[in-house]
């Protein structure tokens, strides 16, 4: 009797381990059951460098003379339309308009830390007309600012000046520039437009 039953226990631990191999295998796209972790596609743009903003190209006007001020790089010819220039350089710190004594408009004048600019209206467009420097922060291109000598003006322009009391004033194509002096130092430099119509 105990054989018998000894028997039947084996049989039926013999059918139990047939069942369970019967199972079919996990499903192969599951290759670890345990891991429940979601892999998510990279994102394309993740490992690309930030792209820096381009360069913003400086205006460069047609000028009539060599007499040229350069202001935040973009050079200011006299006469040369002053919108796309404004747009470059930025808001002045100041701003004030009044009726053109000269043209249909209004004459506006746009006051920086160191420098003015002065624009005249003709036909809804504004042109410059003239540019004064404020301080010694600014200066022309050939060096000259607010303090310098006499003789840095001389080797900076020469002497092919008109002289009119203090003032040295030079010309070239559609501009002048008007240079003040006080005990043989500059006080004041100013470029100005030449233009029949400002006359």
């Amino acid at each position: 009797m105990r054989r018998f039953m000894s028997l039947t226990l084996a049989l039926l631990l013999a059918l139990a381990l047939t069942a369970c191999g019967g199972k079919e295998p996990p499903d192969s796209q599951q290759d670890n059951p345990g891991d429940t972790s979601v892999t998510t596609p990279a994102d394309p743009g993740q490992n690309e460098p930030a792209k820096e903003p381009a360069p913003v190209e400086i205006p460069m006007p047609k000028a009539g003379s060599k007499l040229v001020f350069i202001y935040k790089d973009c050079p200011l010819p006299m006469n040369a339309e002053f919108a796309p220039l404004l747009d470059f350089i930025g808001e002045a710190g100041s701003y004030f308009e009044a009726a053109s004594c000269a043209f249909e408009g209004l004459d506006k004048t746009y006051t920086y830390s160191d420098v003015e600019i002065i624009t005249y209206p003709n036909e809804d467009v504004d042109y410059i007309s003239s540019i004064r420097l404020l301080s010694s922060a600014a200066a022309t291109p050939e060096g000259i600012t607010i303090g310098s000598s006499r003789a840095d003006v001389i080797a900076a322009y020469g002497e092919d000046f008109e002289e009119s009391g203090e003032q040295y004033t030079y010309e070239d194509g559609d501009a002048q520039l008007f240079i003040l002096f006080e005990n043989d130092a500059v006080i004041s430099v100013e470029y100005a437009a030449i233009n029949p119509l400002l006359a």
